[in-house]
Order: structure tokens, then C-alpha cells, then sequence
């Protein structure tokens, strides 16, 4: 990535080795374009419940288009990482094939 990585959290903390795993994921999307202006993670925490679901919102530009992934939570922060980071990955796919031209457009009536 040309800029690095942001990671806010909200409502609750996040361990070393999960804020090393979110990078982890983060350059991952670099496979697949490396184009990749920002990214920003945004963990919300259970609040001050123990126990309740994280959700996490990923932002990343890429040239022309902002590409947000939402909505993505699960019990364990494992698992909202793991939901977020593949829709972020099947969503930058989709741009990429938009962008190379592989979607063909519908036609003018």
C-alpha cells in the first residue's frame, strides 16, 4: 500500500497480535491491486459489555472510487475479521474487472 494503514477502535481495545493480524489481512489486499491508496479498519467494540459482537468497517481508496465494506460482525473479533476481510477482497475484485473491462456494459435502448 502507498499510504499506511489506520486502525481505529472504538468501545473496547484491541490486543498487539490482533492489530499485527489486521495488517496481515490489510497487505493481503495488496495482491490484488496494488494501486491501494488508504485503508481504514475501523473496529467498534461490545461497549461495556464483555461479551457481545464486533463489527468492523473497512475503507479503501483506490483511484476513481472509495470501496467500503459494512455491516461486517461476528461474536469473535476472529470472526468479523475474517467476514470483513473477504467481502473487502470479493468487492475490490469486482472493481478490478469493472476497471480492466471484463464486465461487459449493458446498451443503449
Amino acid at each position: 500500500m502507498k499510504l499506511p494503514l489506520e486502525i481505529v477502535v472504538r468501545d473496547g481495545t484491541l490486543p498487539e497480535n490482533i492489530r499485527d493480524g489486521i495488517a496481515s489481512l490489510a497487505s493481503g489486499l495488496d495482491h490484488f491491486c496494488d494501486r491501494i491508496m488508504r485503508c481504514r479498519v475501523t473496529a467498534t467494540g461490545p461497549g461495556r459489555h464483555a461479551h457481545g459482537p464486533w463489527s468492523l468497517r473497512i475503507t479503501l481508496t483506490v483511484p476513481g472510487r472509495d470501496i467500503v465494506v459494512t455491516r461486517q460482525s461476528g461474536e469473535t473479533l476472529g470472526e468479523a475479521l475474517g467476514e470483513a476481510f473477504s467481502a473487502a477482497t470479493r468487492r475490490l475484485e469486482d472493481y478490478l474487472r469493472r476497471r480492466r473491462g471484463f464486465v461487459k456494459a449493458k446498451a443503449a435502448p
